[in-house]
C-alpha cells in the first residue's frame, strides 16, 4: 500500500512540516522526519485531528478578536506580557545517510569547522569526516531550522566488486599465530615514537615533518611472545588507509596523549575499531610530561563507550611513555594477554592468502608489496593475485631488508616480482600455476573497468543531467564558481542563485577569486557539480582531470552569457559547448624586444602546437589578462607557421606588451558548434 510522506500531506494542507510532523507524533504515529510515510487511514486521521485543531483555533481566534474590540479604549501597561505567534519556516532538505559534517557544509554553505562546533554545542563529539547518525544529522539540521529528508546511500565499493575470498579449515589444521596489531590514534600523539622504542630503530626521524608517510609492517618477537605491528598514518589525510588497516587487525592499540587528550582523529580511530569489531587496548603516551593527566583521558573516553577495566568496563588501558620507555613491557604483556583470550588460530600448510597492507616503487626492485599472510605459508616462486595485479614472487624481505625463505601467518614482509602496483587493502591469493594467477588478475582488472566512472565524458554527463532535468528526477543542480575579482564572485552566486525556481534549486558548492585548479575539479567530480569561470581559465592539470573525470568546465567573459547558460540548464536545455577549445599552452620563460614586434615572449610549447594568427589568451595566476592574436611566431631566427610540443620558440601577440615570465598562453582553435 502507497504511503504519502508527512511534508507532501503538510503541502497539500499548507502548513508547516514541522506541525504536521508534531501532531503525528501526538497521535502516536512511528514518524521521525518530514519524509516518514503515512498509510492512508493514518493520513485520515491525521488530516481530521489537524482540521479539528484548525476549527478550535479559528473560534479562539475569533474570541480573542471581539475581546480585544471590547478592551481597544483600555490602556496597555508596559509590564504587560505580549504574546507574539511567529510562523518560522521549516526547510527540508535531501541529504544522504551517514552524511559527514564536511558534506553537510556543503547543503549549508557554511565551514565544516563550523558545523563540527555547532555539533559539539548540541554534546555531539565527532571529527570533519566522521560519519554521522540520522539521529544526529537531525538534531543538527533543527539548529539550521530544516528537517532533513534522508536519502538511501548507495555505495559501490572496490570490495563490492572484487569480492575477498573465504577459506574453511578444518579445526585439527589449525595452529596458533602472532597477533596483528594495529596502532591508531591522532597525529604526533606518539605511535611511531612508541613503535620506534619497541624496535629500537629510528624510522620517525627520516619521515617528512614527523607525520608517518606509509603504513609500514613490523614483527616484534620478545619473552612475552610475537606480534605484529601495523603502523597506520596518523594524519586525517589517510582516513582511507586507517580503515583499511583496521579491518586486517586482531587487535588495536589506542595511543591518546596523556596532555592532549581526545581530538577529532581519535574519536575517528575508535569508529573504525568498533567497525572492525576488534578487541582494543589503550596506551596512554607521553605520561612522563608534567602536565599528564591520565585519569582525565579515562574519564573523556567513557564519553565514546570505551571504559578501561579499573572504571569497571573491559577494556584494558596502559601508561606508557614511549620516549623513557615507562610501561612498555606492560603493553606488551597485555598485547600478548588478550591475543591468547582470542585464541588466534591459522592452517599454516594450505596456499597462502593475505592482504596488502601498502605497494610503492623502489629503485633496483620496481614495485614493492607490504603483505601481511593470513593464512598458509608463502615462499618465492609461488603465484599469487590481489586485485588486478599479478606477482611471481621473486624475493621476499623483512622489515630490515633481510631475505626470507618463506612467511607464516600472521607475519609481514615484502615482495617483489609484481606486473602492476596492488591496491593497499586488497586480499592476495595464491594460485597453483601463473595462468590462473594472470588469470584471475585479468577478470578483476575488466570487472573495475564496467565500475570506472573515468570513462563518462562531458558529453555523456551533460546529456545525462539534462534528462533527469526534463524527466523531473533531478531537482539540484551543483555549481562551482570562480572568478577574477571578489566583485564578480558575488554578483554572480546572486544572479545564479536567483535563477533557483520551485522545480530545480541552484546549489553554490564553492566560490572564490583565482584560477581554476586540480582541487576544483576534485570537488566538482566528489558534488557533482559543474564549473563555470568568468574570466579565469582551467590550468593544464585542472582541464586534463577535467576531460579525464567527465567534469564540465565552462569558461565566460561576459555575464549575461552565464547567466543565460545556467538558465538554460535549469530548464533542462543546456547543450555542450563546442565553440573553440585549446589546441596549445605555452609557458611565458622570458620577454625580450624586437624590431616592428615589440615585446616577445621567449616560450616553451608545454601542450598541443602554436599557429601564427591564431586566437590567443594570456593568463596570469590564472586569471584571463588579455584576448587577441598571436601575430609573429619565430624558431632562432626563421618565422615559422607552426611550433610543436616541447619546442622553444618566440611569441608576439597582437597590440599587447605587458607580458611577464610566468604567464601563460593559451593558443585557441575553432571547432563547429
Amino acid at each position: 500500500m502507497a504511503k504519502k510522506r508527512i511534508h507532501q500531506i503538510a503541502k497539500e494542507l499548507d502548513i508547516a512540516s514541522a506541525d504536521v510532523l508534531h501532531k503525528a507524533k501526538e497521535l502516536g504515529f512511528e514518524v521521525k522526519t518530514a519524509s516518514s510515510g503515512l498509510t492512508p487511514e493514518d493520513e485520515e486521521l491525521l488530516v481530521l485531528a489537524i482540521n479539528e485543531e484548525s476549527t478550535t483555533s479559528e473560534d479562539l481566534q475569533e474570541e480573542k478578536k471581539d475581546s480585544q474590540e471590547e478592551n481597544i479604549d483600555q490602556p496597555i501597561k508596559e509590564d504587560d506580557p505580549v504574546l507574539e505567534e511567529n510562523d518560522v519556516e521549516v526547510n527540508i532538505i535531501e541529504v544522504t545517510e551517514g552524511s559527514t559534517p564536511e558534506d553537510i557544509s556543503l547543503i549549508f554553505d557554511t565551514d565544516s569547522t563550523t558545523v563540527v562546533g555547532d555539533l559539539m554545542s548540541l554534546g555531539i563529539m565527532q571529527s570533519i569526516t566522521s560519519n554521522l547518525q540520522n539521529e544526529e544529522i537531525e538534531k543538527l539540521f533543527e539548529k539550521y531550522n530544516a528537517i532533513p529528508e534522508f536519502i538511501e546511500k548507495i555505495e559501490i565499493k572496490r570490495s563490492d566488486i572484487i569480492q575477498s575470498e573465504d577459506f574453511d579449515d578444518d579445526e585439527s589444521s589449525l595452529k596458533s599465530r602472532p597477533a596483528i596489531i594495529t596502532v591508531m590514534g591522532h597525529v604526533d600523539h606518539g605511535k611511531t615514537s612508541l613503535l620506534d622504542y619497541i624496535r629500537k630503530e629510528k624510522v620517525a626521524s627520516g619521515e617528512a615533518g614527523g607525520i608517518t608517510q606509509h603504513v609500514g609492517a613490523y614483527n616484534v618477537t620478545n619473552d612475552s611472545g610475537s606480534v605484529t605491528f601495523i603502523d597506520t598514518p596518523g594524519h586525517e589525510a589517510f582516513t582511507q588507509m586507517r580503515a583499511r588497516g583496521a579491518d586486517v587487525t586482531d587487535i588495536v592499540v589506542l595511543v591518546v596523549a596523556a596532555d592532549d587528550g581526545i581530538m577529532p582523529q581519535t574519536v575517528e580511530a575508535i569508529n573504525h575499531t568498533k567497525a572492525a569489531d576488534v578487541p582494543m587496548i589503550v596506551a596512554i603516551n607521553k605520561c612522563d610530561l608534567p602536565d599528564a593527566n591520565p585519569a582525565l583521558v579515562k574519564a573523556d573516553l567513557t564519553k565514546y563507550e570505551v571504559v578501561s577495566e579499573d572504571l569497571g568496563g573491559d577494556v584494558p588501558v596502559v601508561q606508557i611513555s614511549a620516549i623513557t620507555g615507562d610501561g612498555i613491557d606492560d603493553l606488551l604483556e597485555t598485547l600478548n594477554l588478550v591475543a591468547e583470550i582470542e585464541e588466534l588460530k591459522s592452517n599454516y600448510d594450505s596456499e597462502p592468502s593475505g592482504f596488502i597492507i601498502e605497494s610503492r616503487m623502489e629503485v633496483g626492485k620496481g614495485n614493492v608489496a607490504t603483505i601481511i599472510v593470513k593464512r598458509g605459508t608463502l615462499k618465492s616462486g609461488d603465484f599469487i593475485y590481489a586485485g588486478s595485479a599479478f606477482c611471481r614472487v621473486k624475493s621476499i624481505f623483512d622489515h630490515n631488508g633481510k631475505t626470507l625463505k618463506s612467511v607464516t601467518p600472521g607475519s609481514p614482509a615484502d615482495i617483489i616480482g609484481w606486473d602492476d602496483s596492488p591496491i593497499a587493502g586488497d586480499q592476495f591469493v595464491a594460485t597453483k600455476n601463473q595462468k590462473l594467477a594472470k588469470s584471475k588478475a585479468e577478470e578483476n582488472k575488466n570487472k573495475l573497468k564496467e565500475f570506472d566512472d573515468t570513462s563518462y565524458t562531458v558529453e555523456s554527463r551533460v546529456s545525462e543531467m539534462m534528462q533527469l532535468l526534463q524527466e523531473g528526477e533531478l531537482n539540484t543542480i551543483n555549481i562551482i564558481v570562480k572568478a577574477d575579482t571578489n566583485g564578480s564572485v558575488e554578483a554572480i552566486k546572486d544572479s545564479l542563485l536567483k535563477l533557483s525556481d520551485g522545480d530545480v534549486n541552484i546549489q553554490i558548492v564553492h566560490a572564490a577569486v583565482g584560477g581554476i585548479v586540480l582541487s576544483d575539479v576534485d570537488l566538482a567530480g566528489a558534488t557533482g557539480s559543474l564549473i563555470v569561470g568568468f574570466n579565469v581559465r582551467p590550468d593544464s592539470q585542472a582541464r586534463n582531470m577535467g576531460q579525464s573525470k567527465g567534469i564540465d568546465i565552462r569558461t565566460y567573459n561576459i555575464i549575461y552569457e552565464l547567466i543565460d547558460d545556467i538558465s538554460e540548464a535549469v530548464r533542462g536545455q543546456l547543450t555542450v559547448k563546442t565553440e573553440e577549445t585549446v589546441i596549445g599552452m605555452v609557458n611565458v620563460q622570458t620577454t625580450f624586444r624586437a624590431p616592428k614586434v615589440g615585446v616577445v615572449a621567449g616560450s616553451v610549447v608545454a601542450e598541443g602546437k602554436v599557429d601564427l594568427d591564431a586566437k590567443a589568451r594570456l593568463l596570469r595566476d590564472g586569471v584571463v589578462i588579455y584576448e587577441g592574436s598571436i601575430v609573429s611566431l619565430r624558431r632562432f631566427k626563421d618565422n615559422v607557421e607552426t611550433v610543436n610540443e616541447g619546442l622553444e620558440c618566440g611569441i608576439g601577440l597582437s597590440d599587447y606588451k605587458d607580458i611577464k615570465q610566468g604567464d601563460v598562453i593559451e593558443v585557441l582553435g575553432e571547432v563547429e558548434v
